[in-house]
């Protein structure tokens, strides 16, 4: 008895260190692989609990593995645009200027009744009320109503850390060109903005990147 006790002191301050090392507070804040991580080391970890005879560390060794992969991986994803793409996915737009994406909607494999239910959630009445619904990496539905002249709209993301989002620029309707005179005027190129984004009353903002 007193084996298992200690086993699962062992694993529970195993699994509390790797939320904490990823710093995520909720479960609905974790990224797939970071889910994916924390499923498999609960996998791994129970075994020396469920059986005596496994020594604990074939437990605590694959965790700290998985781990080490885990924070390997969410460097990679701030660094590497292709790992990005890959594991932390990017968001899609399910209503766009009030205008709901069908085929987005299938994509995603997201019912009208859901959508429905998740507006009614953001205190929205009606989807004609609904300029943008974007489903996030993370699963969560942010949803923004039409709103008044003097309240904020929804800005789009055209340069994230050095990265051309070529999607967002051409669903906006700008182009290459386009992109190159705003950089132009302010002395820029791509690799050296770390965020770039346009609201629908075309207000810009810019932050370069650091040195």
């Amino acid at each position: 008895m007193i084996s298992v006790l200690f086993k699962s002191f062992l694993i529970y301050f195993l699994l509390v260190i790797f939320i904490r090392v990823t710093g995520k507070r909720q479960i609905g804040e974790l990224q797939l692989s970071e889910l994916v991580t924390t499923l498999l080391i609960s996998e791994v970890a129970s075994a020396p609990i469920t059986n005596p005879d496994i020594p604990v560390l074939y437990g605590i060794l694959p965790g700290l593995l998985m781990i080490s992969l885990e924070i390997l991986l969410s460097f990679l994803v701030t660094k590497v645009s292709l790992f990005k793409k890959l594991l932390d996915g990017s968001p899609s737009f399910l209503i766009r200027g009030g205008k709901i994406d069908q085929k987005e909607l299938l994509r995603q494999r997201i019912s009208v009744d859901e959508l429905l239910s998740n507006i009614r959630l953001q205190n929205v009445s009606s989807p004609q009320n609904v300029n943008y619904a974007v489903l996030e990496q993370n699963g969560r539905l942010s949803v923004f109503p039409f709103q008044t002249e003097d309240e904020p709209v929804y800005a789009h993301a055209l340069i994230v850390d050095g990265e051309v989002r070529e999607d967002v620029l051409r669903s906006l309707g700008y182009d290459g060109s386009w992109l190159s005179s705003r950089l132009k005027a302010r002395r820029l190129t791509p690799d050296r903005v770390f965020l770039f984004t346009i609201d629908d009353r075309k207000r810009e903002y810019w932050v370069g990147k650091e040195e």
